[in-house]
């Protein structure tokens, strides 16, 4: 049975001899003793503290985010280099976590470790925090016996995902915030400063202008039948979810993403990158390429492409050559010079040091074509607005103006 982390209290001296008083967590009073080693301190007392209920971590709403995974990573890795034991590296790395759910993740795995369990065997019981491909690269680097290369390799393509997300996100977030605010503002006019004056031009008996009749219609559309509407954006959500978490469903859903005009081209580079990325991870690292190439299949984060990669995976397999299988099953998704790369690579024995070239220049692509795209929707997002507040002030002004005019002539 798995050892249990358990809470030991300290009372040491530091460098300085002053007094330090603290609490840790460890597997044993050996694992204890050595952390309280490794802060430079020298010990003076060490007692065992019985856990209460109320103390327990309540990690339900906690979130574990990339940058904490990549820490993580790093940190074994460079531990597991310098010849520190497995146990004691993720002892160590647990007691450097501020993340409750992050803390509470690697406690489970010290303890399953410790009870005898593979580290990708126990990395795999928390998909949330570390998900199939994480686990499947570091199962790989197990079986080859470089598990700490391939951590090290890990946290390189963590750290280069975390970049190109980061640059996504920030050149995506302008136009989303300022399609949200326009979005509110419509709404907020349309339900509650129209409607307001709804009564007063009814009363004065005026012939409304065209706007004013559409933003009304719309409104009492909305009242009448929101309940429809809201049910049937809640039907359509459901039954839309439940079909892309079928098999068949995800693979169509994928298919349909990568045809889009402006999405599908960026889904397709992020898919190469990935691809290539990991491939590069774990031959750089000297796991077997019939293991790499399964791995680096189901990485691509898309079902589709996943699928035509589990064909390359067949075919060398079978003797084939990993350039000419790419080649033949992936013509239609990897690009002419990036098939070309991948073959001069293997064929100068360079196939790593390509992949890690290809993986750079498609990620700057990716960075390249949603910097164009964004710079292509902010104009096209501002007129929007910009209609749909001309639309607004028409419906709202040229009434009070036809009022006007009426009280002027009578």
């Amino acid at each position: 049975m798995a050892n249990k982390l358990l809470t030991f209290s300290y009372i040491a001296t530091n460098a300085e001899t002053n007094l330090v008083r603290g609490d840790l967590k460890a597997i044993n009073e050996s694992s204890a003793l050595a952390q309280i080693n490794r802060m430079g301190l020298d010990l003076i007392s060490l007692t065992s503290k019985k856990e209460s209920v109320l103390n327990t971590d309540i990690t339900f709403f906690e979130k574990v985010k990339p940058a904490d995974v990549y820490n993580f990573t790093r940190q074994l890795s460079v531990m597991l280099k310098a010849g520190v034991p497995l146990i004691d590296a993720l002892d160590s790395v647990h007691s450097d976590q501020s993340n409750p759910l992050m803390s509470k993740t690697i406690q489970n795995v010290i303890e399953d470790v410790s009870g005898g369990v593979s580290l990708s065997n126990a990395l795999q019981k928390h998909p949330k925090v570390f998900n199939g491909m994480f686990v499947n690269i570091v199962m790989a680097g197990e079986s080859a016996g470089v598990l700490d290369k391939v951590l090290f390799q890990l946290a390189d393509f963590i750290a280069n995902d975390l970049k190109l997300k980061m640059g996504i996100s920030q050149a995506i977030r302008y136009p989303l915030i300022v399609v949200g605010i326009t979005v509110l503002v419509g709404v907020f006019a349309v339900t509650y400063i129209l409607p307001r004056f709804s009564t007063l031009f009814t009363n004065t008996r005026i012939e409304l202008p065209l706007p004013t009749k559409i933003l009304l219609g719309l409104d009492q559309f909305t009242q009448d039948y929101w309940n429809i509407i809201i049910g049937a954006i809640i039907i359509f959500a459901f039954t839309f979810l439940r079909i892309i978490k079928t098999k068949k469903g995800k693979y169509e859903w994928h298919k349909l993403i990568l045809s889009m005009p402006i999405f599908g081209p960026i889904a397709k580079k992020m898919a190469i990158s990935r691809f290539c990325h990991v491939l590069d991870t774990l031959d750089r690292t000297g796991v077997p390429i019939l293991e790499a190439l399964k791995i680096s299949g189901k990485t691509a984060g898309n079902a589709f492409i996943e699928d035509r990669l589990k064909n390359v995976h067949k075919d060398v397999n079978m003797g084939k050559k990993v350039a000419f299988s790419i080649n033949r099953h992936t013509y239609d998704i990897f690009p002419p010079h990036v098939l070309k790369m991948i073959q001069v690579g293997e064929d100068a024995g360079a196939m790593d040091d390509m992949l890690k070239e290809i993986g750079d220049m498609t990620d700057a692509e990716v960075r390249d074509h949603v910097l164009k795209l964004t710079a292509t929707l902010e104009p096209v997002i501002t007129v929007i607005m910009g209609v749909m507040i001309l639309t607004l002030a028409l419906a709202i002004f040229l009434p009070i103006w036809d009022m006007y005019e009426a009280l002027s002539t009578g």
